[in-house]
């Protein structure tokens, strides 16, 4: 229990049931058998204060929306970005908390989570993967609504956020391929328009900048978070800018194409072609031969996310979030040293 506050997962847990149905139940909400009522009350009480309801001890129920790009393989391509937004729902959900996922788009105007805004009671918004120069957030400020970014941020003051360094993430990439004794590398990035690319290919240019590299556009190319686009961008890559001896692909998604495509040119990976990802998916371990990637701790962020953010709805002394979360390398065999090099 934290204070007067139960998890509804601690009691599901017990009752063998799901979060939701707790919640319906100790809100006297939705039909039950008698049996399932009963089940998950008497548990519920062992943990309750007598004489006081459970709904009231199991918190305040908030309405929290989920923002997210309205392009339509959003989800499809990407399961880093749904095992993300499960675990938040999931997390939300534990507390009792509403949460509504919702497409949003760069023209406010046509976007369903600005029209959402003056339809619904909102209590707070989570921005996930939010658009550069996306004005959303000047909304929220407007109408005092509590928000984080989260998967892509500003470096701007006054711009809520948790998430993790991915410009940091991005920044020991380049170095662990430098010290490998790569100088030619080439970058398969994401969309050009969102924050978690931007973030990414910023730590790349410190990087180069700080090794005292030569950053060379031409070795960037942007495109959909999708194997398709890592496919495509390796036969140009690799056609154009022969002397490349390592890529780095901005997810391990772009990275399966980018293997493909590798093979199909009869490049060896890590022989001729050193290759890295990044979200090290559980598929990236047995990948033929496992790639190299970078790791986000996705199970911690969706809790603290939780508690930021009913702590700006309730705490009107908070008036800034940053939260950076760590990430770090995962060295496996697609990465090698430059032939030549000892």
């Amino acid at each position: 229990m934290e204070g007067a506050r139960i998890k509804l997962k601690e009691i599901a847990k017990k009752a063998n049931v799901s979060i939701s149905t707790v919640s319906r139940i100790i809100n006297n909400q939705g039909n039950f058998s008698e049996e399932t009522r009963r089940k998950v009350l008497d548990i519920a009480n062992e943990h309750l204060k007598p004489g006081i309801a459970p709904s009231k001890q199991v918190g305040i129920s908030y309405n929290i929306v989920v923002i997210v790009p309205g392009n339509n393989d959003f989800f499809d391509n990407d399961p880093s970005t749904s095992a993300d937004l499960n675990h938040l729902k999931d997390e939300f959900e534990a507390y009792g908390h509403q949460i509504h996922i919702v497409k949003h788009y760069t023209d406010l105007q046509s976007s369903p989570a600005y029209k959402l805004l003056s339809e619904e009671k909102v209590d707070a918004a989570i921005i996930f993967d939010p658009f550069a120069g996306d004005k959303l957030f000047e909304e929220f400020n407007r109408l005092g609504i509590p928000y984080v970014f989260t998967n892509g941020r500003t470096y701007t003051s006054g711009q809520n956020y948790i998430d993790y360094d991915n410009r940091k993430g991005a920044y020991e990439v380049i170095r662990y391929l430098h010290r490998l004794g790569h100088r030619k590398i080439g970058m398969i990035a994401g969309p050009k328009n969102h924050l978690v690319n931007l973030n990414r290919l910023d730590g790349c240019k410190d990087a180069f900048r700080d090794l005292e590299l030569s950053w060379n556009d031409a070795n960037v190319l942007m495109g959909a978070f999708d194997p398709a686009h890592g496919y495509e961008a390796v036969k140009q890559l690799m056609s154009e800018q022969p002397s490349i001896t390592a890529i780095f692909a901005f997810n391990d998604i772009i990275a399966y194409g980018a293997m493909k495509a590798l093979a199909e040119m009869n490049l060896r990976i890590p022989k001729d072609v050193s290759l890295v990802g990044f979200d090290d998916l559980k598929l990236s371990e047995f990948m033929v031969p496992p790639l190299t990637t970078v790791r986000r701790f996705r199970y911690d962020i969706s809790s603290i996310i939780v508690k930021v953010l009913t702590e700006l709805i309730t705490n009107k002394n908070i008036s800034e979030v940053y939260i950076s979360l760590k990430t770090e390398i995962i060295e496996r065999e697609s990465c090698s040293k430059v032939a030549g090099k000892h």
